[in-house]
């Protein structure tokens, strides 16, 4: 085959092709491509550093005008504007402020000018930047299963558009560009409330995790809420209204969409793993594993866990799914791929979402991650503890004028807290005057207690709820502080003496000793001498 162009080589690096077999077999033995590829990609770096920059640099000014200082700007010819050549430094002419500023609008131009090619300014816009991918979706790439959807609604003189879509058993990721009548880019300005993710049999199954963005593109997470089986999904969404920035002014328009994703060629490159380790704690809760199910852009692990009927009866019935494990994976060196669900130190947390549903007394999990290479090297699965409500009865008396010059400590289960001061004010969670009772405190958490359930108790009987409003520092134990503590709602008097009373209490409990290797996996066909690290430099995301 001919050797290739230096723009056709820069398309082919945009497209994110995976080469042919002919392609493949050129580039190993030809140098001058060889060449060409390396010089291309580290123009593409170049523009990456200099169009995703926040801001110019301080000296940036000082920058051109040094560059400048070596070029001779001549008067226009009869063939061109201006013609530019290097000189020696010692023999350079004196430039006038006024060329000097004409050769930095050039400058300014022919960067504009470049940036306009739909080559670069479609690359730069796209969710695959470093801001806004991750291996996953760099691997679902190389396989080559971008799909556009061209999609592109304007209304109003603002515009919809997307043209990057991943999809496949583990997620959907969709990268949408909202720009003003001036071609603005507008990130987070758009209400995603009407966005549908459905199977082909009208069944809603996706559901957004997060938003990402860069200068220029918003990237949407959506997860699915079950197993996907069938080989399309339907993406429609009814968007009225687009917000303006730094501003309570709302655009009002109609800027509908609807398209399919095609997933049967992802859906034909899983691969299922099945795993068969179960364990039971000494506090009656049985966790079995199932399978872990590698697909293009990710990895699922699934499992089950279910209570027995002792472990059930101290959990409040409404309460169940709020049970939460904390587990990590480590390689062969003890140090951690990802954690789920804790504080450990290590690698960041790699998991995309979670999620489960009760079936025939047990509840499934789905744990989805961007990131898990089981299919590379060998991987041990820890669990490091898990956490659910459980009904409580620990309280405390007290008498609230007297809590700021005699403090009362509230302790149960590991946890303690400290109550400093009662008063009468307003709801700091509502903008509209509304009378609440506020309770200065400190405390230090051994459980969990996002799931707590507190009242306070009067004289006559009454109760009223109580909620926890304040900073929180996470660790093994939990340090937290009043802003302004708990708050004591529809309480609109001081009452002479009160109870504060704990009646469910997030249970955390670390007394668990299991851990297992995983099965190695068989790498996707493609993929097999991938390292994601090589996406993004020495750290994999």
């Amino acid at each position: 085959m001919r050797c290739w162009k230096l723009a056709q080589t820069k398309e082919y690096l945009h497209s994110g092709n995976k080469p042919d077999e002919e392609l493949e077999f050129h580039i190993e033995i030809c140098p001058e491509c060889q060449s060409l590829m390396h010089a291309a990609a580290e123009e593409e770096k170049i523009w990456t550093e200099l169009l995703f920059t926040e801001s110019l640099p301080n000296d940036f000014t000082q920058q051109v005008m040094a560059s400048l200082e070596l070029v001779d700007i001549e008067p226009a010819g009869e063939e061109s504007m201006a013609v530019s050549k290097k000189r020696h430094p010692k023999s350079r002419p004196f430039l006038k402020k006024g060329a000097l500023w004409v050769a930095s609008l050039l400058v300014v131009a022919m960067a504009l000018t470049l940036y306009a090619q739909p080559s670069i300014a479609d690359w730069v816009r796209s969710i695959f930047s470093r801001e806004t991918s991750d291996s996953g979706m760099m691997d679902a790439r190389s396989l080559g299963l971008v799909q556009n959807p061209h999609v592109k609604v304007k209304d109003k003189g603002y515009t919809i558009e997307i043209n990057e879509v991943v999809a496949d058993a583990t997620r959907l990721v969709m990268g949408v560009k909202v720009t003003d009548p001036r071609g603005k880019p507008l990130i987070y300005q758009v209400d995603w409330g009407g966005l549908h993710i459905k199977d082909m049999n009208g069944n809603e199954i996706g559901q957004i995790r997060g938003m990402e963005g860069s200068n220029n593109i918003e990237k949407l997470n959506i997860s699915f809420l079950q197993e996907v089986h069938t080989d399309e999904l339907v993406i429609e969404a009814n968007v009225n209204q687009i917000h303006i920035p730094y501003s309570d002014k709302v655009i009002k328009g109609k800027w509908d969409f609807k398209f399919k994703a095609d997933i049967r060629k992802a859906n034909a490159l899983n691969i299922t793993t099945l795993l068969h380790e179960s364990y039971t704690t000494s506090e009656g809760l049985t966790i079995q594993m199932e399978k872990l199910v590698r697909t293009p852009s990710g990895v699922q692990l699934q499992l089950s866990t279910s209570l027995s009927g002792e472990a059930a009866k101290r959990s409040p019935e409404d309460m169940e799914s709020q049970q939460k494990l904390m587990f990590h994976f480590e390689n062969e060196q003890g140090e951690d791929i990802s954690s789920v669900n804790n504080s450990r130190g290590g690698h960041p947390e790699t998991i995309i979402s979670q999620q489960s549903e009760l079936q025939s007394g047990k509840r499934h999990w789905t744990y989805t991650f961007r990131y898990l290479p089981y299919d590379r090297q060998k991987l041990r699965f820890v669990l490091d503890g898990y956490s659910i409500p459980v009904k409580s009865t620990g309280s405390v008396e007290f008498v609230p004028s007297k809590l700021k010059s005699h403090p009362v400590i509230f302790k149960d289960q590991g946890d303690e807290i400290t109550l400093s001061s009662f008063i009468i004010g307003q709801d700091p969670n509502l903008q509209e005057q509304k009378t609440v009772g506020l309770i200065q405190m400190k405390a230090k958490f051994k459980n969990e207690f996002d799931k707590d359930a507190w009242f306070v108790r009067v004289p006559d009987g009454r109760e009223y709820f109580t909620s926890f409003r304040g900073s929180v520092s996470m660790g093994e134990i939990k340090e937290a502080s009043g802003d302004p503590g708990f708050i004591v709602y529809e309480m609109t008097e001081l009452p002479e003496k009160a109870t504060l009373i704990r009646k469910v209490t997030d249970k955390w409990y670390s007394n668990v000793n299991w851990s297992f290797e995983l099965p190695k996996g068989k790498p996707i066909p493609g993929l097999e001498n991938v390292d994601p690290q090589s996406y993004f430099g020495t750290e994999a995301p």
